[in-house]
């Protein structure tokens, strides 16, 4: 079936200021539409609607809001994944439209192309990124029209035994595609056809490794100014790519390692990135994890700072930490740690005007809205939690999974 497009929801709430729209997924199956309202500087998060999707219990992992099509592209991870188009209304319900198989294990996924007219998900549990024409014209034996899978590690191990890739997102030019792999310590990088969507891996010399046992799992670009390498259209309508002015650096994080690594990003002619590591820490006083089962999950930056998402350090009466970062830090100090005010922050995202964090905890199932300061970076206070779906036994895996604005 053909999804109409519809008014992108952000147009139809109020402003930030008065209320705005999340979106956040859970193990148990379910997909929790949540609205966060300000008044005179106080906040208050409720969930407004909720129903099963994405292929069910223990499947639902993540979200791509597609506010231009009035859309949710929903990946589930289970045996088979599914792929699902929810179709978002005024009041924040939504209503399952199309839902199409996919390979296993999906947990990421982009929208890509010069019109957003393409779909890459990331397939931890298959080795693989699928890519998808949307948004579909049928909801009949609609296929990937390309799965790129990969091989084993050389020397697999228990913990790396597959190749696993955890996220696709693009360069800051829109003509490039990385996916952080856990199993073979790299993150892919790929050339974008703009009009095909097919995507072909770019060449050694700009590919990225990392040490045995690294992991890498997260990652985001930061440029200094608004100006970077780009491709557009001529009259001809022929691809062309453009060069301007700044600084380009892409910051990763490993869930094995537990470093905090950037690279100096160039682009010359055309031709795929490349990247020169600039330094790799443990971002944690003293440079230490506080314990073994310690594990970073998430990077995201916004304006002047980074923050990453650190899980099962209890470093705030039980409450796990979000860390600030400034470009080119190396060390961190107490006082760039903030409570996530839960427990595991699996997911994390920063809202448009930068003045707001939400943090999907899994283990806790709470979503915790944080205020920042936008011109400085800084985690200010928390100003609303609320708990969504339940939280999992001890040591048993389930929660929340995602969390999105929608906006």
């Amino acid at each position: 079936m053909f999804i109409q497009p519809v008014l992108a929801l952000s147009l139809a709430l109020p402003s930030l200021s008065t209320a705005a729209r999340l979106f956040a997924t859970h193990y148990n199956g379910n997909v929790y539409s949540l609205e966060l309202k300000e008044d005179g500087g106080k906040y208050s998060l409720s969930k407004t609607y909720n129903q099963t999707a994405c292929g069910g219990v223990g499947s639902a992992s993540s979200l791509t809001a597609d506010t231009a099509r009035g859309l949710l592209w929903c990946s589930g991870e289970g045996t088979p994944g599914a792929l699902t188009a929810l179709q978002v209304e005024q009041d924040g319900k939504y209503k399952e439209v199309v839902k199409v198989e996919t390979p296993p294990g999906g947990v990421d996924s982009v929208m890509y192309g010069k019109d957003k007219q393409y779909l890459a998900i990331a397939h931890y549990g298959n080795s693989s990124i699928s890519l998808w024409n949307i948004p579909f014209k049928d909801d009949q034996n609609v296929k990937p029209f390309d799965v790129l899978e990969f091989p084993k590690p050389e020397k697999p191990t228990d913990k790396q035994p597959n190749s696993k890739p955890h996220q696709v997102f693009l360069d800051p030019t829109g003509a490039f595609l990385l996916s952080p792999d856990l199993g073979l310590d790299k993150v892919h990088v790929f050339k974008i056809d703009q009009d095909s969507g097919k995507l072909t891996a770019c060449p050694d010399d700009s590919q990225i490794y990392y040490e045995t046992g690294s992991g890498p799992r997260n990652g985001v670009f930061v440029t200094s100014s608004g100006n970077h390498t780009y491709q557009r259209r001529n009259m001809h309508r022929e691809w062309q790519t453009k060069r301007q002015t700044g600084k380009t650096t892409l910051y990763t994080v490993e869930e094995y390692g537990n470093h905090v690594c950037s690279f100096d990003v160039t682009y010359a002619n055309g031709q795929c990135p490349k990247f020169k590591e600039v330094n790799c820490f443990i971002p944690w006083p003293a440079a230490k994890l506080p314990n073994d089962k310690t594990s970073l999950s998430e990077i995201h930056a916004a304006g002047p700072t980074l923050h990453v998402a650190v899980r099962k350090d209890g470093k705030f009466d039980g409450k796990d930490s979000l860390v600030t970062l400034k470009p080119a830090q190396e060390k961190v100090k107490d006082g760039d740690l903030f409570s996530s005010g839960g427990k595991t922050p699996r997911s994390f995202a920063i809202n448009k005007k930068g003045d707001l964090v939400a943090v999907g905890n899994q283990d806790s199932s709470t979503v915790v809205i944080i205020q920042r300061d936008p011109r400085t970076g800084k985690l200010r206070k928390e100003v609303a939690s609320l708990p969504v779906g339940e939280a999992p036994a001890p040591d048993v895996y389930g929660g929340l999974s995602s969390i999105v604005w929608y906006e």
